[in-house]
Parts: structure tokens; C-alpha cells; sequence
């Protein structure tokens, strides 16, 4: 069993779990039998490309969720892109390299 996490809390990690969908979360702490996150998304296609819905459509989005460590698939921290597109979507907050460069 894994005794320590390559992540660090607050870290945005994605996760294929058995199910095969793709969940993009805010990390919070690791265990022996659970990973915990915050504010878990599911990746889904749109008719734009991939967008992000709720995981749990009728849980309190600022809750955490434990997720079975074997559940999970694989396990990886987020790229730079993908984990900019979730802090926009989950705060509002627009992270520096996601805003376009004035040409001057």
C-alpha cells in the first residue's frame, strides 16, 4: 500500500477511476484506503470540445469527497492547462497564464 502522496494539499490532480470517467479536483490529504479532494469535476464532451460538470450533481460543491484508493486507476497531477481552466471554473479567479498577451 502507498505510505506516503506525491501530492500536496491544494494541489489540482486527475483521476481515471474504475468507472472510466476522468475526474479534475482540488487535492486535501491521502490515506492508506481513501484520497481526499475538494470541489471533484467530471470532464464531458461538449459540442465546443471538453467541458467540466459537477461529479456529484446533488452534493454541496465546497464538501470533500473521499474517493477509495481502489477505485482509482491512475492518479496524476493536472497539467498547466487543464488545472488553469478548473480554478477558473471553480473560483472565478483567472490565473495569469490564461490571460492573453496584448501585442503592442
Amino acid at each position: 500500500m502507498l505510505k506516503e502522496t506525491k501530492f500536496k494539499e491544494a494541489d489540482v490532480v486527475v483521476m481515471r477511476i474504475i468507472g472510466g470517467e476522468e475526474i479534475i479536483a482540488r487535492f486535501i490529504a491521502q490515506t492508506e484506503e481513501k484520497i481526499t479532494v475538494r470541489k471533484p469535476l467530471a470532464l464531458v464532451p461538449t459540442q465546443t470540445g471538453l467541458g467540466m460538470t459537477n461529479y456529484i450533481m446533488m452534493a454541496d460543491v465546497d464538501d470533500t469527497v473521499d474517493f477509495n484508493l481502489n477505485a482509482i486507476v491512475v492518479i496524476t497531477k493536472a497539467s498547466k492547462a487543464a488545472s488553469d481552466n478548473y480554478t477558473k471554473s471553480t473560483s472565478g479567479i483567472v490565473p495569469a497564464s490564461a490571460v492573453p498577451k496584448l501585442k503592442v
